[in-house]
């Protein structure tokens, strides 16, 4: 009952997808326009340092490279495209001697009025916040990205309709597999998320995903953030995952807060605390995925000589949650640049 109730929301949303794009479209506009483009080029490299590690080495890597095209079709439609070109799996030991190229971005947009409307392999709305209110993704991923509790961007169609200055709603039909896997089964999965800024400095956020096949995967997320002209900005985020893959009681769960705030034109300055565990399940003892679970520290600096380059020098540590394993601590230093 649950799966047919779940296939006929699918089909629903799917259904009136087209149609809202169609029904917004049906305006004609006879103004002259002019289309225009611009390539898009984002490239995060660091030097690292690991402190009280006498196996490990200093590095220099260069970690991920964005290029692709950004093209304004007509006053409503716009297509991007961008490759992703870094390590399949940063979680293996061998991943920085690899790189593989995906799409990131493959995208069509149509956006008038209030009504946005993405399809192809398009981002995710609800990375987009944090990720901007967090401000330093070439330094470190934000919490979702980070800990896989959602991939950054997948292959589907969304809408956004904001219904006032500050209410807004979105849904999405997607993969559920992220930008670097195809659809192979009949399993899809829906999002809906609420935007509220009651004021122009402040905005909160609760989204869901939702999965079905034997057993359901469902997402909570919940966000509180303040944004300050661009120059202080803090946030708070819980996200909890429950039967992660589709296995009864993996459930993961954990929280990100961090703040930044800029020291002139070209300096800021930044911290952050994560910590992410999973629960107990049958008649183990320890968390399911204890060997992942613990919590993350950083601080830093930054210094922006021009406006499309970055470095930032910080301290980041990893803390097991497992009694047995070490702490991982490290000195970075990160540089991003784009055009």
């Amino acid at each position: 009952m649950r799966k047919k109730l779940y296939n006929t929301l699918i089909n629903i949303i799917l259904i009136l997808f087209p149609g809202l794009m169609f029904a917004a479209t049906s305006a004609t506009d006879t103004t002259a326009f002019v289309p225009s483009g611009k390539p898009i080029l984002r490239v995060f490299a660091d030097f690292t340092t690991p402190i009280g590690e006498s196996s490990s080495k200093t590095s220099f890597e260069v970690r991920r490279a964005y290029l692709g095209y950004d093209y304004v079709l007509d006053k409503n439609w716009s297509m991007k495209i961008v490759l992703d070109i870094g390590s399949p799996n940063d979680d293996s030991p061998y991943s920085l001697l690899k790189r593989y190229a995906y799409f990131k971005n493959a995208a069509l947009t149509y956006c008038k009025g209030n009504i946005v409307i993405n399809g192809g392999i398009i981002d995710l709305y609800n990375v987009d916040l944090p990720e901007s209110l967090w401000g330093y993704r070439y330094v470190y991923k934000s919490f979702m990205d980070e800990f896989k509790f959602t991939p950054r961007a997948d292959i589907g169609v969304n809408a956004l309709w904001k219904i006032k200055p500050y209410l807004s709603v979105d849904a999405m039909v997607m993969n559920g597999e992220g930008y670097d896997q195809l659809q192979n089964d009949n399993t899809y999965k829906t999002s809906f998320g609420l935007t509220v800024r009651p004021l122009k400095w402040l905005v909160s956020r609760a989204y869901t995903e939702y999965s079905y096949k034997k057993t359901n995967e469902t997402l909570v997320s919940l966000l509180l953030g303040i944004d300050l002209n661009k120059k202080y900005a803090a946030g708070f985020e819980y996200n909890y995952r429950f039967q992660e893959k589709f296995v009864e009681d993996h459930d993961r769960f954990g929280y990100s807060v961090y703040g930044r705030s800029a020291i002139g034109h070209k300096f800021g300055v930044f911290a952050r605390y994560d910590w992410v565990s999973s629960g107990k399940t049958g008649n183990l003892d320890r968390p399911w995925n204890l060997a992942k679970d613990g919590s993350a520290m950083l601080f830093g600096a930054e210094y922006a000589p021009i406006s499309k380059v970055r470095l930032s020098l910080n301290y980041q540590d990893w803390y097991p949650a497992a009694a047995n394993v070490d702490n991982r601590r490290s000195i970075f230093l990160n540089l991003e640049f784009r055009l």
